[in-house]
């Protein structure tokens, strides 16, 4: 009896031991969470951002960030691009470290095929990525990726011409322009039909072309309307100015410093200062000359340009090329070059370039551009044709370059660019095209493209003032707006510039300069 006491007693002050020395882990525990929770980020950003009115500016550049060298380290801003149509999204808030090694870090890899198509157009709205074919091609459903089934759905909604403006949405077609339900133009009745559109300085720029009319009529027309105005857009009210050509047509827009390019298929440019147009550059039906991309880009807009595949920058008034961006890659020949699409991605510049598919890196701080890859693994480069399959296409078609290869489309979305490849048209693969049986689904391609540390997330509409925290904490890197986050990924340090901030750039930087009011600024750590 006296034995069962006694072990009865040691097991108790054996339990009472284990139930102190759990409540010790725990306060450890307890403690060490809280310390984590209370830790200071390595990086906190805030700012009070009021857009004004939207009447269809860019909105550039949020802050960026320097360490002692004057390196950009990291940054935020709002794309401006128009890669041959349609406008990339003016509301989707980029937030990048720097990579410290791009080559090294970057991953790409295929989506499933989006049709049949040897040619794919992206582009972005309402959160969703989108891919449609564009001429010769048979399958013009258009699609939307959906990334939990990790397929590509047909979507019945049109949204390809629709932009957020405001708390709206401008949507064209053409026979008029909606704002939400209401009729902001409508044309119907007249025999003109509305082109390629753009909406910027409180204007919606178009073009209005009637074939059928003697003379034919083939016009811009900037017509002021804005969401906080009349209901109605007033034709009467409208700047134009006459085309050169019946067949001229617009492949892309631009603006800076409030003024509006349109760059032509016959190499013509436009400029448009709110209160009138005037040509910048005369078109030329003898010579092939075109602008198919611009991209804001720090104090200047860039214009993507054949047959030179070099970039053409505008300062607010006149047009100058640069020689060398990009370059060449080895082992092809430099005549017949386009650059058809230019992004900014990791703080860099990303121009992709036809034919033979190039995605080319600029990066300021060292004044050098990198080759990144070649999106097709075929044919072997060479200088004795323009175009890949030159020589094998002659033999069974009069278009010659048909199966030249186009980077069409540069996408940041979420943490990653996604990027599509075409041939020269998005007409299918025929049998007598049989140099390409086995090698031909390279055409038509989505592409996802990653570097650690990026973000992209789109900002919702408000009238009036918004916060914004970017931050590092807690291994994530998140954007917030309002106090409700918007997104965030995997913060991977040691594949980044050290975070060492010594100065930092309020509105200007790599996507231009921001136009907004911004207020109550601070970083953490302070420079």
């Amino acid at each position: 009896m006296s034995a069962r006491i006694a072990l009865s007693g040691r097991v108790g002050r054996w339990m009472a031991f284990l139930l102190v020395f759990a409540c010790l882990i725990g306060r450890v525990a307890a403690a060490d969470k809280a310390e984590k929770r209370t830790s200071p980020p390595r990086l906190h950003v805030s700012m009070v951002v009021d857009f004004g009115q939207d009447v269809g500016q860019n909105f550039g550049s949020l802050f960026e960030i320097k360490n002692q060298q004057g390196v950009v380290i990291a940054g935020a801003g709002f794309l401006g691009a128009y890669n041959t149509e349609p406008r990339g999204n003016r509301r989707r808030l980029n937030f990048f470290l720097k990579p410290r090694f791009p080559e090294a870090a970057a991953r790409t890899t295929p989506l499933p095929r989006v049709s049949g198509d040897s040619g794919v157009y992206l582009f972005e709205f309402n959160r969703r990525l989108y891919a449609m074919s564009r001429s010769g091609g048979k399958d013009l459903r258009l699609r939307y990726w959906d990334a939990r089934s990790s397929r590509w759905r047909v979507e019945e909604r049109p949204v390809r011409d629709a932009i957020d403006v405001a708390d709206g949405v401008l949507t064209t077609s053409r026979q008029r322009i909606q704002y939400n339900d209401q009729i902001v133009l409508d044309v119907h009745r007249l025999p003109e039909q509305i082109g390629s559109h753009y909406y910027a300085r409180g204007h919606l720029i178009f073009r209005f072309v009637a074939r059928q009319k003697k003379p034919p009529v083939n016009r811009l027309v900037a017509c002021p309307w804005s969401p906080d105005g009349p209901k109605l857009a007033d034709l009467n009210e409208a700047r134009t100015i006459d085309l050169r050509s019946p067949g001229e047509f617009v492949y892309a827009f631009g603006q800076l410093g409030g003024v509006v390019l349109a760059a032509t298929n016959t190499g013509g440019v436009y400029r448009f200062d709110g209160d009138r147009w005037e040509v910048m550059l005369e078109p030329d039906l003898k010579v092939s000359y075109q602008v198919y991309a611009m991209l804001n880009y720090y104090d200047r807009l860039l214009l993507g340009q054949y047959p030179t595949g070099q970039l053409f920058q505008f300062d607010r008034q006149r047009l100058r090329r640069l020689e060398g961006w990009p370059p060449v890659m080895p082992g092809v020949s430099p005549h017949a070059r386009e650059t058809q699409t230019l992004a900014i991605y990791g703080g860099d510049l990303y121009a992709g370039v036809w034919p033979w598919a190039e995605v080319w890196r600029y990066r300021r701080d060292d004044d050098k551009w990198s080759f990144v890859r070649r999106m097709f693994s075929h044919p072997k480069p060479t200088d004795a044709v323009n175009h890949p399959y030159e020589t094998e296409t002659k033999r069974v078609d009069k278009v010659y370059n048909l199966w030249g290869q186009r980077v069409t489309s540069m996408v940041p979305m979420g943490d990653s660019l996604y990027i599509a490849t075409s041939a020269k048209t998005s007409r299918p693969l025929e049998r007598k095209f049989d140099f390409l049986m086995g090698r031909q689904n390279d055409y038509g391609l989505v592409y996802r493209f990653t570097l650690p540390n990026q973000w992209a997330a789109e900002v919702r509409w408000k009238a009036g003032p918004t916060k914004f925290d970017f931050e590092l904490s807690d291994g994530k890197m998140t954007v917030s707006q309002d106090g409700d986050p918007l997104g965030s990924v995997a913060l991977q340090l040691d594949a980044a510039e050290p975070i060492e901030p010594a100065q930092i750039t309020w509105g200007d930087g790599v996507y231009g300069r921001c136009p907004a009011k911004i207020d109550q600024r601070s970083m953490l750590p302070r420079p």
